[in-house]
Protein backbone atom coordinates (compact mmCIF):
# COMPACT_ATOMS: atom_id res chain seq x y z
CA UNK A 1 0.00 0.00 0.00
CA UNK A 2 1.50 2.94 -0.70
CA UNK A 3 0.57 6.82 -0.30
CA UNK A 4 0.27 9.13 -3.36
CA UNK A 5 -0.86 11.96 -1.29
CA UNK A 6 -2.15 13.37 1.85
CA UNK A 7 -5.23 10.77 2.91
CA UNK A 8 -4.80 8.89 -0.92
CA UNK A 9 -3.49 5.38 -0.57
CA UNK A 10 -3.18 3.18 -3.65
CA UNK A 11 -2.11 -0.82 -3.93
CA UNK A 12 -1.60 -2.59 -7.53
CA UNK A 13 0.16 -5.89 -6.38
CA UNK A 14 -3.88 -7.37 -6.31
CA UNK A 15 -4.07 -9.89 -9.61
CA UNK A 16 -3.04 -7.23 -11.96
CA UNK A 17 -6.00 -4.93 -10.76
CA UNK A 18 -4.54 -1.28 -8.95
CA UNK A 19 -6.95 -0.05 -6.18
CA UNK A 20 -7.16 3.03 -4.70
CA UNK A 21 -8.68 4.89 -1.41
CA UNK A 22 -9.56 8.51 -0.28
CA UNK A 23 -9.98 8.65 3.39
CA UNK A 24 -12.18 11.47 4.25
CA UNK A 25 -13.64 12.74 7.28
CA UNK A 26 -17.07 10.85 6.62
CA UNK A 27 -15.69 7.57 5.28
CA UNK A 28 -12.96 6.23 3.13
CA UNK A 29 -14.06 6.24 -0.43
CA UNK A 30 -12.81 3.21 -2.58
CA UNK A 31 -11.63 3.47 -6.10
CA UNK A 32 -12.17 0.25 -7.72
CA UNK A 33 -11.79 -3.60 -5.95
CA UNK A 34 -9.46 -6.36 -6.01
CA UNK A 35 -10.30 -9.24 -8.21
CA UNK A 36 -10.38 -11.89 -5.52
CA UNK A 37 -12.13 -11.91 -2.41
CA UNK A 38 -8.90 -12.72 -0.42
CA UNK A 39 -7.48 -9.47 -1.79
CA UNK A 40 -10.20 -7.46 -1.43
CA UNK A 41 -10.46 -8.86 2.30
CA UNK A 42 -6.87 -7.73 2.43
CA UNK A 43 -7.26 -4.40 1.08
CA UNK A 44 -10.00 -3.81 3.79
CA UNK A 45 -7.32 -4.46 6.38
CA UNK A 46 -4.79 -2.14 4.67
CA UNK A 47 -7.38 0.60 5.04
CA UNK A 48 -8.48 0.36 8.32
CA UNK A 49 -4.18 0.29 9.63
CA UNK A 50 -4.49 4.12 8.39
CA UNK A 51 -8.31 4.74 9.64
CA UNK A 52 -10.99 3.41 11.69
CA UNK A 53 -13.42 5.37 9.23
CA UNK A 54 -16.03 3.05 7.72
CA UNK A 55 -15.73 2.19 3.70
CA UNK A 56 -18.95 4.77 2.46
CA UNK A 57 -18.20 4.25 -1.28
CA UNK A 58 -16.63 2.09 -3.80
CA UNK A 59 -16.33 3.99 -7.13
CA UNK A 60 -16.17 1.78 -10.43
CA UNK A 61 -13.90 3.11 -13.02
CA UNK A 62 -15.84 0.77 -15.02
CA UNK A 63 -17.84 -2.78 -15.24
CA UNK A 64 -15.85 -5.18 -16.21
CA UNK A 65 -15.60 -8.34 -14.59
CA UNK A 66 -12.48 -8.54 -12.67
CA UNK A 67 -13.71 -5.12 -11.12
CA UNK A 68 -16.81 -6.41 -9.80
CA UNK A 69 -15.76 -9.80 -8.44
CA UNK A 70 -15.35 -8.91 -5.21
CA UNK A 71 -17.31 -6.45 -4.24
CA UNK A 72 -19.20 -7.74 -1.78
CA UNK A 73 -16.66 -8.02 0.49
CA UNK A 74 -15.34 -4.44 0.51
CA UNK A 75 -19.10 -2.76 1.59
CA UNK A 76 -20.06 0.60 0.67
CA UNK A 77 -22.32 2.45 -1.49
CA UNK A 78 -21.56 1.68 -5.21
CA UNK A 79 -21.07 4.43 -7.55
CA UNK A 80 -21.05 3.96 -11.44
CA UNK A 81 -21.33 4.88 -14.46
CA UNK A 82 -25.50 4.52 -15.89
CA UNK A 83 -23.42 2.46 -19.15
CA UNK A 84 -21.99 0.10 -16.58
CA UNK A 85 -24.96 -0.70 -14.60
CA UNK A 86 -26.24 -2.45 -17.76
CA UNK A 87 -23.20 -3.58 -18.70
CA UNK A 88 -23.19 -5.65 -14.75
CA UNK A 89 -26.69 -6.52 -15.16
CA UNK A 90 -26.17 -8.28 -18.53
CA UNK A 91 -23.62 -10.73 -17.52
CA UNK A 92 -24.92 -14.04 -17.98
CA UNK A 93 -24.12 -17.55 -17.34
CA UNK A 94 -20.70 -17.81 -18.74
CA UNK A 95 -19.78 -14.66 -17.02
CA UNK A 96 -20.89 -16.10 -13.44
CA UNK A 97 -19.26 -19.41 -14.29
CA UNK A 98 -15.87 -17.56 -15.23
CA UNK A 99 -15.96 -15.60 -11.64
CA UNK A 100 -17.08 -18.89 -10.08
CA UNK A 101 -14.11 -21.04 -11.53
CA UNK A 102 -11.59 -18.01 -10.68
CA UNK A 103 -12.24 -18.02 -7.37
CA UNK A 104 -10.00 -20.96 -5.70
CA UNK A 105 -11.81 -20.88 -2.18
CA UNK A 106 -14.71 -23.22 -2.55
CA UNK A 107 -16.83 -21.45 0.33
CA UNK A 108 -16.14 -18.14 -1.85
CA UNK A 109 -17.55 -19.59 -4.66
CA UNK A 110 -20.85 -20.33 -2.91
CA UNK A 111 -21.24 -16.88 -1.42
CA UNK A 112 -20.27 -14.95 -4.56
CA UNK A 113 -23.03 -12.74 -6.03
CA UNK A 114 -23.33 -10.01 -8.55
CA UNK A 115 -23.66 -6.32 -6.53
CA UNK A 116 -25.14 -3.53 -8.82
CA UNK A 117 -23.97 -0.10 -8.24
CA UNK A 118 -26.94 2.08 -6.22
CA UNK A 119 -25.62 5.05 -7.16
CA UNK A 120 -25.01 6.36 -11.22
CA UNK A 121 -24.70 9.03 -13.49
CA UNK A 122 -24.84 10.36 -16.91
CA UNK A 123 -21.97 12.85 -16.92
CA UNK A 124 -20.18 14.05 -13.69
CA UNK A 125 -20.92 13.66 -10.17
CA UNK A 126 -18.89 15.80 -7.47
CA UNK A 127 -18.21 15.05 -4.17
CA UNK A 128 -17.27 17.82 -1.50
CA UNK A 129 -16.85 20.91 -2.39
CA UNK A 130 -13.83 22.28 -0.67
CA UNK A 131 -11.99 19.50 -1.71
CA UNK A 132 -13.36 18.16 -4.57
CA UNK A 133 -13.56 14.61 -6.06
CA UNK A 134 -15.00 14.81 -9.05
CA UNK A 135 -16.06 11.96 -10.94
CA UNK A 136 -16.96 11.72 -14.80
CA UNK A 137 -17.84 9.75 -17.61
CA UNK A 138 -15.12 9.98 -20.12
CA UNK A 139 -15.54 6.50 -22.24
CA UNK A 140 -12.74 5.86 -24.10
CA UNK A 141 -11.93 2.36 -22.94
CA UNK A 142 -15.77 1.15 -22.57
CA UNK A 143 -18.81 2.86 -22.92
CA UNK A 144 -19.11 3.58 -19.12
CA UNK A 145 -15.04 4.19 -17.74
CA UNK A 146 -14.93 7.21 -15.47
CA UNK A 147 -11.88 8.98 -13.97
CA UNK A 148 -11.46 10.05 -10.71
CA UNK A 149 -10.04 13.62 -10.48
CA UNK A 150 -8.77 15.08 -7.40
CA UNK A 151 -7.42 18.48 -8.90
CA UNK A 152 -6.48 20.41 -5.72
CA UNK A 153 -4.20 17.39 -4.76
CA UNK A 154 -3.45 17.05 -8.46
CA UNK A 155 -4.28 12.89 -8.74
CA UNK A 156 -6.21 11.23 -11.30
CA UNK A 157 -7.21 7.69 -11.17
CA UNK A 158 -7.45 6.84 -14.89
CA UNK A 159 -9.01 3.45 -14.87
CA UNK A 160 -8.05 1.29 -17.96
CA UNK A 161 -7.84 4.16 -19.65
CA UNK A 162 -3.72 3.98 -18.77
CA UNK A 163 -1.98 0.74 -18.03
CA UNK A 164 1.59 1.51 -17.04
CA UNK A 165 3.94 -1.31 -18.29
CA UNK A 166 1.18 -3.66 -18.80
CA UNK A 167 -1.08 -4.33 -21.68
CA UNK A 168 -3.92 -2.74 -21.82
CA UNK A 169 -7.69 -3.87 -22.51
CA UNK A 170 -9.00 -2.52 -25.86
CA UNK A 171 -11.31 -5.08 -26.58
CA UNK A 172 -14.23 -2.53 -26.20
CA UNK A 173 -12.29 0.63 -26.81
CA UNK A 174 -13.28 3.64 -28.74
CA UNK A 175 -9.36 4.06 -30.01
CA UNK A 176 -10.36 7.78 -31.41
CA UNK A 177 -11.83 9.07 -28.05
CA UNK A 178 -9.23 6.96 -25.88
CA UNK A 179 -5.94 9.13 -28.03
CA UNK A 180 -7.81 12.39 -27.50
CA UNK A 181 -8.18 11.96 -23.69
CA UNK A 182 -4.88 11.07 -23.15
CA UNK A 183 -3.89 14.08 -25.04
CA UNK A 184 -5.71 15.84 -23.09
CA UNK A 185 -4.20 14.88 -19.38
CA UNK A 186 -0.84 15.23 -20.91
CA UNK A 187 -1.75 18.75 -21.85
CA UNK A 188 0.96 20.73 -19.15
CA UNK A 189 -2.32 23.08 -17.81
CA UNK A 190 -4.59 19.54 -16.97
CA UNK A 191 -4.09 19.54 -13.10
CA UNK A 192 -3.02 16.12 -12.13
CA UNK A 193 0.88 15.60 -11.41
CA UNK A 194 0.31 12.12 -10.38
CA UNK A 195 -1.69 9.63 -12.75
CA UNK A 196 -3.24 5.95 -10.56
CA UNK A 197 -3.69 3.45 -13.75
CA UNK A 198 -5.80 0.92 -14.11
CA UNK A 199 -3.04 -1.59 -14.23
CA UNK A 200 0.31 -0.94 -13.12
CA UNK A 201 1.75 1.62 -10.15
CA UNK A 202 1.04 4.92 -9.78
CA UNK A 203 3.06 7.00 -12.44
CA UNK A 204 3.70 10.55 -14.07
CA UNK A 205 2.04 12.10 -17.38
CA UNK A 206 5.83 10.43 -18.98
CA UNK A 207 3.54 7.34 -18.99
CA UNK A 208 1.01 8.49 -21.49
CA UNK A 209 2.88 8.55 -24.90
CA UNK A 210 3.72 4.88 -24.36
CA UNK A 211 0.09 3.83 -23.88
CA UNK A 212 -1.02 6.12 -26.90
CA UNK A 213 1.89 4.60 -28.93
CA UNK A 214 0.46 0.99 -28.05
CA UNK A 215 -2.67 1.82 -28.98
CA UNK A 216 -1.74 3.97 -32.27
CA UNK A 217 0.46 0.71 -33.35
CA UNK A 218 -2.87 -1.74 -32.62
CA UNK A 219 -4.91 0.45 -34.86
CA UNK A 220 -2.13 0.79 -37.34
CA UNK A 221 -1.41 -2.73 -37.43
CA UNK A 222 -4.76 -4.18 -37.92
CA UNK A 223 -5.32 -1.34 -40.50
CA UNK A 224 -2.54 -2.79 -42.77
CA UNK A 225 -4.49 -6.38 -42.38
CA UNK A 226 -7.66 -4.45 -43.72
CA UNK A 227 -5.59 -2.52 -46.93
CA UNK A 228 -4.42 -6.37 -47.45
CA UNK A 229 -7.74 -7.99 -47.27
CA UNK A 230 -6.68 -10.33 -44.75
CA UNK A 231 -9.13 -12.17 -42.76
CA UNK A 232 -9.98 -11.68 -38.74
CA UNK A 233 -8.40 -14.17 -38.03
CA UNK A 234 -5.10 -13.42 -39.34
CA UNK A 235 -4.67 -10.58 -36.09
CA UNK A 236 -3.66 -13.87 -34.14
CA UNK A 237 -0.54 -12.82 -36.14
CA UNK A 238 0.32 -10.00 -33.82
CA UNK A 239 -0.02 -10.91 -30.48
CA UNK A 240 3.51 -11.96 -30.45
CA UNK A 241 4.76 -8.77 -31.42
CA UNK A 242 2.90 -6.65 -28.99
CA UNK A 243 2.98 -9.38 -26.07
CA UNK A 244 7.27 -8.93 -26.39
CA UNK A 245 6.41 -5.09 -25.43
CA UNK A 246 5.54 -6.13 -21.96
CA UNK A 247 6.94 -9.17 -21.11
CA UNK A 248 4.65 -11.41 -18.87
CA UNK A 249 5.62 -14.23 -16.96
CA UNK A 250 4.43 -17.81 -18.31
CA UNK A 251 1.87 -17.89 -15.76
CA UNK A 252 0.18 -14.50 -16.98
CA UNK A 253 0.87 -15.54 -20.78
CA UNK A 254 -2.06 -17.18 -21.63
CA UNK A 255 -4.22 -14.37 -20.32
CA UNK A 256 -2.07 -11.26 -21.34
CA UNK A 257 -2.36 -13.41 -25.25
CA UNK A 258 -6.45 -13.61 -25.16
CA UNK A 259 -6.15 -9.74 -24.02
CA UNK A 260 -4.62 -8.66 -26.80
CA UNK A 261 -6.26 -10.62 -29.56
CA UNK A 262 -9.73 -9.54 -28.43
CA UNK A 263 -8.45 -5.95 -28.50
CA UNK A 264 -7.09 -6.46 -32.05
CA UNK A 265 -10.18 -8.09 -32.84
CA UNK A 266 -12.47 -5.61 -31.53
CA UNK A 267 -10.00 -3.01 -33.56
CA UNK A 268 -10.72 -5.15 -36.78
CA UNK A 269 -14.43 -5.02 -36.33
CA UNK A 270 -14.56 -1.21 -35.59
CA UNK A 271 -12.32 -0.15 -38.80
CA UNK A 272 -13.84 -2.62 -40.94
CA UNK A 273 -16.93 -1.19 -40.35
CA UNK A 274 -16.26 2.10 -41.17
CA UNK A 275 -15.37 1.24 -44.49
Amino acid sequence: MKQIAPHIYVEHGYHGVTVGCIVTDSGVICIDSPTLPAHARAWRAQIAKHTDRPICFVVLTDGQRDRIASLQYLGGVVVAHKAALETIKNYGDTVRQQVDDSLPNSSDADDWRITLPQITFTDKLVLYKDAPIVIQRVGGATEGSVWVHLPQQGVLFMGDLLAFRAHPATSEGDLATWLDLLNKVGDKSFAAKTLVPGRGGPCNKAALEPMADYLRAMRARVQSLLRLRRPRAETALLVREFLARYPVSENEREFAERRIKAGLDHIYDMLKSKK
